[in-house]
């Protein structure tokens, strides 16, 4: 099946899915530098490419272009159309791109830079709220921010392993930025809400409203979470406990997906292994720019990639210069 070879068009192949951006996304003009893909304004996803785009514009000759996106999974259709060069990506985006899975029209081939951050990510309700199971969900307000997000994909996944219809398609689905769904959360005009906890620590807009309303995660049965990873390995789990949010009683048992930094299979070793380079060797400026950075560093670069997918040679090359390479991943051709 032929890709889809501009942004219009994957969002134009996407509405049949309910995968359509937000307008007044800038367009993916070409001007000479490498564009960068982050995510939606204000995203802990937009805070991390900024930062290490800013930092590797200071400390190497090459010229980045962030742009704000819909989401990750857009993101990794527009590399694979040449419109974005680097971005910003999930670990379930890299299984369903290579394999094909909608809403992407095809296999799509990337490489990895540096993993950053994980995400756990346990669907939230206010703490007096009838909501209390998965099961519950069912024909209830639902966001996991904007339909072209890595939110969104492991949402369906997700939800539609815990029987909620195919691709979660029996909740009522409310889409839109992080802060304007869970400024409707907190008005109780959205009944549940994607949780994020950047490294196990909670995001602001989790902490804002959990001092106006009270809230309680909710935990998906290992039965749902094992028939989630099979349909994408990109999912990992964990445990959130009250030492990462104190509004928690006990621990809750988490889905996972961590965050990768792509790049189109034409970046080049030479410019792979300077953004790379950039950003691990000067770790302290990176997570200046603020707590979704508080992840970054050498060994996490490494060591959350995934074996199944290529990384490029020249982060390949310096993470054997550091001794930290795992001679199970693969480097691209």
């Amino acid at each position: 099946m032929k890709l889809l070879t501009n942004r219009r068009m994957f969002l134009k192949g996407t509405a049949a899915a309910g995968i359509v951006a937000a307008s007044g996304v800038p367009a993916f003009a070409r001007d000479g530098a490498l564009r960068w893909g982050s995510s939606s304004l204000g995203s802990s996803g937009y805070v991390i490419l900024e930062a290490m785009a800013n930092v590797t514009n200071k400390h190497t000759n090459l010229h980045n272009a962030v742009q704000a996106t819909a989401g990750t999974t857009e993101n990794f259709a527009l590399l694979g159309s040449g419109e974005l060069d680097i971005a910003h990506t999930t670990s379930i985006d890299w299984v369903a791109a290579f394999r094909g899975d909608k809403p992407y029209p095809g296999k799509i081939e990337a490489n990895q830079l540096l993993s950053y951050v994980k995400w756990l990510c346990p669907p939230l309700v206010h703490k007096d709220s009838d909501i209390q199971t998965i099961a519950d969900l069912k024909g209830r307000k639902y966001s996991a921010s904007k339909p072209g997000s890595g939110a969104a994909a492991l949402s369906r996944i997700l939800l539609e392993s815990a029987g909620l219809g195919s691709d979660g398609r029996d909740v009522d689905w409310v889409y839109g930025g992080w802060k304007e769904v869970y400024n409707n959360f907190q008005l109780g005009q959205v009944d549940c809400i994607f949780g994020i906890f950047t490294n196990g620590a909670p995001i602001g807009l989790i902490t804002q409203v959990n001092t106006a309303v009270p809230l309680r995660a909710l935990e998906y049965s290992q039965d749902v979470l094992d028939a989630a990873i099979a349909k994408n390995p990109g999912i990992l789990v964990a445990d959130l406990t009250p030492e990462d949010w104190s509004a928690l009683e006990k621990p809750v048992r988490s889905p996972v997906f961590t965050g990768i930094l792509g790049a189109a299979t034409s970046v080049s070793a030479e410019d792979g292994y300077e953004i790379v380079k950039s950003v691990l060797d000067n770790v302290e400026e990176v997570k200046s720019f603020g707590k979704p950075l508080a992840g970054v560093g050498l060994e996490a670069a490494v060591n959350n990639l995934l074996v199944a997918y290529p990384v490029n040679a020249g982060a390949a090359q310096y993470y054997k210069e550091k001794g930290v390479w795992r001679d199970e991943l693969k480097i691209a051709s």
